[in-house]
């Protein structure tokens, strides 16, 4: 406390500034903030009631209400995704039309804000739910923080036996000076190996952006049995054509005639194959589903996972494994 950083660094501070929760809930050692004991109790209980009781257990489902039935359609969905690719959209508001009404818990909205970790229910089962935030400052790219955050979130699901639902809207690792000194890489790493030894099925949802080493990871992940669909506004590719073509072909452009008319020409190729055929051609994706569809596809896809995940064999700790 106050006392010891006097004897010990030489200067006065009070218990707010050195420990409060403008700090403790920004740098992650906190990850819900509460004004009263009462809410805080009430948080408590509702992050409990997603978990089984040990890891010897499978965690509890609440089946839904009769008004909340396993096909809605949320004609919402269908134009949620903005058509101009650098507008953004609620990416909290879409998950809360996907779930089980009132069922979305946030996990950790102060820190690592660029993404977004929680649980949520479909048709009463509990799932775990990541995804990256378009109306972040960076458009959700992925930072030092946010790594640790999809890392931790990821090894509390594994932990527990909850599935993912795994939302993909995400345009690579942020760039720039600030991010290299605050170790984006090596998070990024921690996170890319966390997500590889993931146990617990994942259900993959490509809503928009896909690019680079860190979309592609957000959109393979290795567990089973997982699902892979893609949503018809999806933009996959190895890196984002803005700002990539200069990078790819930067020789190519300082040597061409009309460097210009050579990367309109590189930009029309390159738009010609956006989206999501080329992969759903290769059975690199799964499917392509109508985002009114995803929620029923989803509760489905859960029937079959929780004999898989319930199975007694499954039901005990995961092993600690290596992170770089």
């Amino acid at each position: 406390g106050p006392p010891v950083v006097r004897h010990a660094m030489g200067y006065d501070i009070t218990k707010e500034d050195l420990g409060g929760w403008h700090i403790h809930c920004r740098n992650g050692s906190i990850d819900n903030l509460a004004e009263t004991e009462e809410e805080a109790a009430a948080l408590t209980r509702r992050f409990l009631s997603y978990l089984p009781p040990s890891v010897y257990e499978a965690p509890p489902v609440h089946p839904s209400g009769p008004g909340d039935p396993p096909d809605r359609r949320e004609e919402e969905l269908f134009t949620i995704v903005p058509r101009k690719r650098t507008a953004t959209f609620d990416l909290r508001h879409a998950i809360g039309l996907l779930a089980d009404r009132d069922s979305f818990f946030e996990i950790g909205p102060l820190w690592g804000t660029d993404q977004v970790t929680g649980f949520v229910r479909f048709n009463g089962y509990p799932m775990g739910v990541i995804g990256s935030d378009s109306q972040h400052a960076n458009g959700g790219a992925l930072t030092a923080d946010g790594c640790s955050k999809l890392r931790r979130h990821l090894d509390l699901c594994d932990l527990f036996h909850l599935p993912v639902l795994n939302l993909v809207d995400n345009p690579g690792f942020a760039v720039g000076l600030e991010h290299e000194i605050k170790g984006a890489i090596r998070r990024g790493g921690e996170w890319m190996v966390a997500f590889a030894q993931v146990s617990v099925p994942v259900f993959t949802v490509i809503m928009r952006r896909s690019f680079g080493v860190a979309g592609n990871n957000y959109a393979t992940p290795n567990a089973r049995p997982s699902v892979r669909v893609t949503w018809p506004a999806a933009d996959v590719g190895g890196i984002p054509p803005e700002g990539g073509i200069e990078a790819a072909y930067k020789r190519q452009l300082a040597e061409a005639a009309d460097p210009v008319a050579f990367r309109d020409e590189l930009m029309a190729r390159i738009e010609s194959v956006r989206g999501p055929v080329g992969p759903l051609s290769k059975f690199q994706i799964e499917e392509m589903i109508d985002p009114r569809d995803t929620r029923w596809l989803v509760c489905e896809w859960l029937e079959t996972v929780w004999r898989v995940l319930s199975h007694p064999d499954r039901l005990a700790p995961r092993p600690l494994q290596f992170r770089p």
